[in-house]
């Protein structure tokens, strides 16, 4: 697992704990990045790719 995959799990992971109204808005923060590190993990995929390619 890449070190991007690790973060968007851990992410998401706390993001899952969170309940409640008052935790609304850290869940979606934290689901927000997990989404991002996901994408992250994506772009380094396509780049490794591409660089064994060319």
């Amino acid at each position: 697992m890449t070190m991007f995959a690790e973060y968007a799990e851990s992410r998401a992971d706390r993001a899952a704990d969170r309940s409640g109204e008052e935790e609304q808005t850290g869940a979606i923060g934290l689901g927000l990045s997990a989404i991002a590190y996901a994408l992250l993990d994506v772009a380094a995929a396509i780049r490794e790719n591409t660089e064994a390619r060319e």
